[in-house]
């Protein structure tokens, strides 16, 4: 039952074990938490929160730091199902004598003994991790990594949910039983990893027996040399250390601003937090590959900070408890949003650019940075004895908030500049790659093969109002200048696109010089010129006939034709009941149209051959045509 087994996710019974294995063991990661933290009575009149928190996610996630590199190498190097395996039982064992490991090790350090038996616990989740990340791949098609990540990550969500409520109240009345249970959610992960089946090719990683280092070192390098994997490792690492700040101060400003003083009500302020995460999964889900994962990075990136600002606004003195705590609803609900949809994008990239052979090792990389990171915000918490540190978490929020915003903006610059187009053209063209991909369910079917440089012609079919907008959705490296209706220069909205890409408006009446005029002068200038070839667009079981136009200015101009075909809109009348109809748009291009033929100063006959022979073109790439149909 390898990747290709179902078209659909959940019929993916290889994929549906390892996400309700990943359900089961998140429960686990988080349920024990305010456990601990009830053993050391961290509710106290006196007691600081936010150093209580930083310092048990400091030594949870110290073996991510220290080993990342070698439990990548592990994961490239042996069966990632067995490593899982094994990580999940030493996980069950410890957690069975969770309870005693805590009352031998508290003496050896007031400040840290009580956390140290989470650092033995965090070296198994660290090798869980790399693992994991690395075989989701192995078990589904390339294009379902967002869809995947989404489900992943929102299962994960629900699942700290649970582990939150549960545990909060497992901590006001059964502290104790929270470990044994910890114990049997592993317990339950490793069986139903056990029964995942993993595909032939992918059962032994095909990685270099070289040495140890060597291959830690070749993983490095990778990451370092190739771009985008680092940006993606930075983000990632600025994300982990903003998560581990918020979730630090969460509980103090909880208890100081909103004036909450049980463990069960800070556990369900942050339940809000997962509800936002799981309507960030859900976004995801639902847009699939929709929304390309570095627009998303960019967007989520920005939201998250937003969201961090307000939640650091809701602290202010002049609020009365209640609208502040309503004030800090919404702003936890934006930011779990923004970020699990962070995570599920930056993960789902990784995981598509990177080759198989590298993936464990790079993930260990990500490892190792994203801890250094969140080990940074716990460590500057969590390590210092900082006086009265509660009543400075408002303003720690409005720095974490301003970082990840000046991390999105950094991230649009990056990503725009190095592109021709303008940033508005730019961001236009990135949201009408979604409309077109989600709302139209848009696909290119092959390659676009319309030249980087140069005069061309690009010329379809037309079916339906938005069929330019479906061809610039899946050619994003040049910019086309359509000739189009003249009304449509006027239409709300989309008038504003038209005149940013330089559209040519035509009168109908097939008697504009000046259009063709400005035209040919588009083309000896090296433009990219749109043209459809039937003029407009029939009506249902009408036929129309080609017009000589397109035949003309290639002949003239000698710039070359790529015909393209468009299948799967449906006929609405007007302009606005076409643009906002749900349509499922196939895109196919062909190869340039050999016009050598003919003279460039065709008689009538000439150009009606011509005409009609670009016009084949299109016809040839229908989908009753495709040879692989």
């Amino acid at each position: 039952m390898g990747r290709s087994e179902s078209s659909s996710l959940l019929r993916n019974r290889n994929f549906i074990l390892l996400w309700f294995a990943y359900f089961v063991s998140a429960i686990g990661d988080h349920l024990s938490e305010m456990a601990i933290l009830s053993t050391q009575g961290a509710l106290g009149e006196d007691v600081d929160i936010a150093p209580l928190m930083a310092r048990m996610l400091f030594v949870f996630f110290v073996p991510f730091l220290l080993f990342g590199p070698m439990m990548g190498w592990l994961a490239d190097r042996f069966p990632r199902r067995r490593i899982m395996i094994g990580a999940d039982i030493a996980r069950m064992i410890l957690m069975c004598g969770f309870a005693w490991l805590i009352a031998k090790l508290a003496p050896l350090s007031p400040t840290w003994g009580p956390y140290l038996p989470l650092l033995l616990i965090g070296i198994f989740a660290a090798m869980f991790s790399p693992a994991r990340s690395a075989l989701l791949p192995t078990l589904i098609r390339n294009d379902q990594l967002v869809e995947a990540n989404a489900l992943i990550r929102g299962v994960g969500i629900v699942a700290t949910a649970i582990s939150a409520a549960l545990g909060g109240w497992l901590a006001d009345h059964h502290a104790l039983l929270a470990f044994e249970i910890d114990a049997g959610t592993f317990a339950v992960s490793a069986v139903l990893v056990f029964m995942i089946v993993v595909p032939p090719a992918d059962r032994r990683v095909e990685v270099s027996r070289a040495k140890f280092l060597p291959q830690v070192l070749a993983g490095v390098r990778y990451v370092s040399c190739h771009r985008r994997v680092g940006q993606l490792v930075v983000i990632g690492t600025i994300y982990w250390f903003s998560a581990a700040v918020v979730n630090s101060v969460l509980p103090a400003i909880v208890k100081g601003a909103y004036g909450q003083s049980t463990f069960t009500e800070i556990q369900f302020f942050r339940i809000f937090l997962v509800v936002g995460m799981v309507l960030g999964a859900g976004a995801l889900f639902i847009l699939k590959d929709a929304l390309r994962s570095e627009t998303a990075i960019t967007w989520c990136l920005n939201g998250a900070g937003m969201g961090g600002v307000l939640l650091a606004l809701s602290t202010l003195s002049w609020w009365p408890n209640t609208v502040a705590y309503a004030i800090g609803v919404v702003a936890i609900v934006i930011v779990g949003f923004f970020g699990s949809a962070l995570i599920a994008s930056y993960n789902a990239l990784l995981q598509r650019i990177v080759p198989d052979r590298f993936r464990g090792r790079v993930y260990g990389v990500l490892d190792v940075c994203t801890m250094s990171g969140l080990l940074l915000a716990c460590g500057l918490l969590g390590i210092p004895q900082w006086p009265h540190l509660d009543q400075w978490c408002g303003a720690i929020a409005a720095v974490v908030g301003i970082l990840l915003m000046t991390a999105g903006m950094a991230s649009l610059v990056f990503r725009y500049r190095s592109q021709l187009d303008s940033m508005p053209l730019a961001m236009t063209r990135t949201f009408n790659e979604l409309w077109c991909r989600f709302w139209y369910h848009h696909r290119c079917i092959g390659a676009c093969t319309i030249p980087r440089e140069g005069p061309v012609i690009v010329t379809s079919n037309h079916t339906a109002p938005p069929d330019p907008l479906m061809i610039y959705a899946s050619c994003s490296f040049r910019r086309i200048s359509f000739m189009t209706a003249r009304e449509y220069m006027d239409f709300p909205v989309f008038k504003w696109f038209v005149r940013m890409v330089e559209c040519i408006p035509v009168n109908r009446d097939g008697q504009d010089t000046a259009a063709t005029r400005e035209a040919m002068r588009r083309l000896k200038n090296g433009d990219a010129l749109g043209i459809f070839i039937e003029g407009g667009i029939p009506d249902p079981g009408e036929v129309k006939e080609p017009k000589n136009g397109v035949a003309l200015l290639a002949l003239r101009t000698g710039a070359p034709v790529v015909p393209i075909h468009i299948a799967g809109n449906v006929f609405r009348e007007g302009i606005a009941a076409g643009f906002f109809a749900r349509h499922r748009a196939e895109v196919r291009y062909g190869n340039p149209v050999d016009l050598s033929e003919f003279s460039k100063k065709p008689t009538r006959e000439e150009l009606d051959a011509a005409t009609k022979k670009i016009h084949n073109a299109i016809l040839a790439l229908a989908p009753d045509a495709d040879t692989h149909k």
